[in-house]
């Protein structure tokens, strides 16, 4: 079968009489057959996400900050050096992951995040 996962983003903004809408969509084949909806909570400290039984890295992963106050960081490595997403209270990152272990971290209290994540 072909085109099992299909990722799509969109932005759309509008302020003082000028305005963008964006959105793209993308299809891709899924070799495995792994894939995870779950909720995480993050401490303080690194932590990396958790993708259930999906192996290696997959090839799409969602993460929804559900926090309402709270943001939480996306990074590459523990020491959190390599951050590439910072996630108010409400915001979602979808991206395709270059490793298997990315790295999370709560800004001053434990943040629960949504993962959905589909191996590769």
């Amino acid at each position: 079968m072909a085109n099992e996962i299909t990722a799509s983003a969109s932005l759309v903004a509008a302020k003082s009489g000028v305005n963008i809408s964006f959105t793209a969509t993308k299809q891709n084949d899924m070799t495995g057959a792994d894939m995870l909806q779950a909720t995480q909570a993050i401490g303080t400290t690194s932590e990396t996400l958790g993708f259930g039984a999906i192996t290696g890295a997959p090839a799409m992963v969602l993460v929804k900050n559900l926090d309402g106050t709270n943001f939480v960081e996306l990074g590459l490595d523990s020491a959190m050096t390599n951050k590439f997403a910072k996630l108010l209270p409400g915001q979602v990152c979808l991206f395709p992951p270059s490793t298997a272990t990315i790295y999370a971290k709560a800004d001053t209290a434990e943040v629960t995040v949504l993962i959905a994540a589909v191996e590769a």
